[in-house]
């Protein structure tokens, strides 16, 4: 029987960055911006201080709603707060143009690279990767795993019996995902009641198996989606692991 979800990995994963992966390589990009911006005398993006364990650990997480007794009792359906970099001020004309290389081709005297220095980025990062890459295919086959495993008969049999559960300790909600989404728990601060409403929802995913059931069903739908598009795929984790070792190059040690 499963019940926390955060160590699980479905068979799209190898196709997906994970979230600390997606992290290495936002923040590397944001490097090689900024050092492309210092060459046409601006200070843009600022230096950042990157997320510091924040946010989802994993993509299944939360993929069956919250899992984790120890954080129900603590934060509700809270996700940890991520600590990311500043946010950028808006760049000013000349700024814009050296960035994105909309609307001008020179900016100080110098040639502005094609799609400026976020183009200039994406480039290094993906230089020696493989070609013909659809950069959002493991992504929205993910999406479709998930919606189709939502229709899975056994799938929706333990969500009814995971209301039922809800409904013996005096909570109306259809399926897993709704509790977050209740009016009452949209507050800054997380009330006694939302604490209480999680380790309710995480004891009746435990009693009922919803996220092993779950899990089970949708990772064969993916897996039938791997086989139809391996080739493609090979190609998105080849460009992954060459955008990965490039990250890992820019960022210190």
């Amino acid at each position: 029987m499963l019940l926390r979800s955060t160590g699980l990995r479905l068979p799209l994963d190898a196709y997906l960055l994970s979230p600390g992966e997606t992290t290495k390589v936002t923040e590397a990009h944001r490097v090689l911006v900024r050092r492309c911006m210092v060459r046409f005398g601006f200070d843009y993006p600022p230096v950042a201080e990157g997320e510091t364990g924040g946010g989802l650990s994993s993509w299944t997480e939360r993929r069956y709603g919250i899992t984790d007794p120890a954080e129900a009792a603590v934060r509700g359906y809270r996700l940890r707060a991520p600590a990311g970099p500043a946010s950028a001020a808006d760049p000013g004309p000349r700024e814009r143009i050296a960035l994105t290389g909309k609307g001008g081709s020179r900016v100080k005297g110098l040639a502005v690279p094609e799609g400026g220095c976020a183009g200039e980025a994406g480039r290094r990062l993906r230089a020696g990767g493989p070609g013909d890459v659809d950069r959002g295919l493991a992504q929205s086959l993910s999406t479709e795993s998930y919606e189709r495993s939502v229709k899975n008969k056994d799938v929706q049999a333990v969500t009814r019996q995971w209301s039922r559960c809800m409904r013996a300790n005096g909570l109306d909600y259809a399926n897993p995902l709704d509790p977050p989404k209740d009016p009452r728990f949209q507050g800054t601060a997380v009330s006694t009641a939302e604490r209480d409403t999680a380790k309710t929802d995480v004891g009746c995913k435990k009693r009922t198996n919803l996220v092993g059931v779950w899990f089970t069903a949708e990772a064969a739908v993916q897996r039938s989606l791997i086989h139809r598009n391996h080739e493609a795929l090979a190609r998105v984790a080849a460009m992954n692991r060459t955008e990965l070792t490039a990250a890992q190059a820019v960022l210190p040690k």
